[in-house]
């Protein structure tokens, strides 16, 4: 890996900002269900404040989809984030070669997705649409291969019973509301915000909400620190505070309510079900230092599948750099 040159130059309220989230049942000990998620984001300047072609990229893209409800709002930022997301779903025993039809199927996917993001002080929204592919071609089986090798982990056995070949697309919608804030910049701050999003994804359909506690000192703006890879990309909007450094806790609970989910229903001779309302709680921590930030999130939830209530669950390694 190259080196990283950090400037040490105070930020401006908003930048390029560059993330890399891993998801993976590993940090939580554990290898089932849903068993690795990588994304990669982008997210440009703000189209108020960037004098620069990707703050001129989110002017155009604000411009076209003003037509929105509160794009284009006065006082508010706008940004654009671009991210490359690739998940993979595995049995509970991945060293069994044959097909485990009493558990769920292996699966891979990947995707490419795009969001327009507005927001002030109090509240963000994002309107985006994404477009992936489910089967060999999302690269899922090597990646798995290679993380395993890495780590020492056992081989997975079963990657040539993984599902088809499929193109799978659709939009989705993220909203957050800061409900209070106390203290001072500088001092110990606290926020509570309430989260809701909607999928309407050939791939999964869901609808979700939660409340979020969120602690620390030099909180950054972004009152949203859900930095999932799996998630959508809501964390980074106004996440890199003025001070240049700073550090925050959070806990979040939620519910989601799982509408369509393609596992279930190519899941084929799989006795496969999914539950249709599922509960969440996540546990993070974060670290900024300049343009540097670091974030641990662990998460679990319910079980996914009606016949196994087992709960699952996994951590969320996250790195973003203010370019």
């Amino acid at each position: 890996m190259g080196s990283i040159v950090l400037a040490l130059s105070p930020l401006a309220a908003q930048a390029d900002v560059f993330n890399v989230a891993w998801d993976n049942d590993l940090f939580t000990g554990q290898d089932k269900g849903y068993t690795n998620g990588v994304r990669l984001s982008y997210l440009t300047d703000s189209a108020e404040q960037g004098s620069g072609a990707s703050g001129a990229f989110a002017r155009s893209v604000k411009h076209r989809l003003s037509w929105l409800p509160g794009v284009g709002n006065q006082g508010d930022e706008h940004a654009l984030t671009l991210s490359l997301r690739q998940l993979m779903v595995t049995p509970a025993d991945i060293t069994n070669p044959e097909p485990q039809l009493d558990d769920i199927p292996y699966a891979g996917h990947l995707s490419l997705s795009g969001t327009l993001w507005r927001w002030n002080a109090d509240s963000i929204t994002g309107y985006g649409a994404h477009i992936g592919i489910v089967g060999p071609d999302s690269g899922a089986e090597s990646v798995q291969e290679w993380v395993h090798k890495v780590t020492g982990s056992e081989r997975p056995a079963g990657w040539d019973n993984q599902l088809g070949t499929d193109i799978v697309g659709g939009v989705q919608l993220a909203h957050g509301q800061k409900l209070g804030h106390w203290g001072q910049p500088g001092q110990i701050e606290q926020r509570v915000a309430l989260v809701g999003s909607a999928l309407l994804s050939s791939f999964r359909t869901t609808a979700t909400t939660g409340l979020i506690w969120h602690m620390g000192r030099n909180l950054p703006m972004n009152f949203v620190p859900d930095y999932a890879g799996a998630s959508s990309a809501i964390a980074l909007p106004g996440s890199f505070n003025d001070s240049g450094s700073g550090w925050s806790v959070f806990v979040g609970l939620g519910v989601d309510y799982v509408a369509y989910s393609y596992l279930e229903d190519n899941s084929g001779p799989y006795r496969f079900k999914e539950s249709p309302v599922l509960g969440q709680i996540g546990l993070g921590a974060t670290w900024q230092w300049d343009r540097l930030q670091a974030a641990m999130i662990f998460r679990a939830t319910t079980g996914e599948e009606q016949r196994n209530k087992d709960n699952f669950s996994f951590g969320t390694l996250s790195l973003s750099w203010a370019l």
